[in-house]
């Protein structure tokens, strides 16, 4: 028996402004937003436009640079801001200029995107071989020879692990 609950839909929108800058690559950010209605109203015959500025971080108090900025669509709600430099931090806003002034309506939080390739070199693993006592009664390392080895449990379990060994 489904309750009221399971049968309620989301709203299409929630009739607040709000802004949000999110990471979808170490290139690309994705940008959505919603305007109140009221706020639409207020802004109905300008010409909507969005801008990306790179903040930098290590200097709180220097202004941020205008990145880029383009004219949106009637209706738009999002935008992709695509081939920006990696390692960077962002912030957009919206608004409309209007003799040679601009009028910020919303801002967005602040996205750091990742650098576009790892930091560090990175060392190939080594293993190593070790004896493995029988744990139940003495779990303390014993003297024996053991049963198996780290690398064969990893061989015989690649299957479960979705590791393909092509050494063998």
């Amino acid at each position: 028996m489904l309750s009221s609950i399971d049968r309620m839909e989301l709203p299409r929108w929630y009739d607040e402004n709000k802004m949000v800058l999110m990471v979808v690559t170490p290139h690309t950010v994705f940008l959505y937003w919603e305007l109140a209605f009221s706020q639409w109203k207020a802004v109905a015959g300008h010409q909507l436009i969005v801008r990306l500025f790179a903040l930098a971080p290590e200097q709180p108090t220097e202004q941020p640079r205008l990145v880029t900025s383009a004219a949106l669509p009637v209706g738009t709600e999002n935008w992709y801001f695509n081939d920006l430099p990696a390692d960077s931090q962002y912030q957009a806003d919206m608004g409309w200029e209007q003799d040679g002034v601009f009028y910020s309506l919303l801002k967005s939080n602040s996205v750091r995107v990742p650098p576009a390739e790892p930091l560090g070199v990175a060392r190939e693993a080594q293993w190593q071989s070790m004896k493995l006592g029988h744990l139940p009664g003495n779990i303390a390392a014993t003297t024996s020879k053991p049963d198996i080895t780290v690398n064969e449990i990893l061989n015989q379990m690649s299957f479960y692990m979705g590791i393909h060994n092509t050494t063998s």
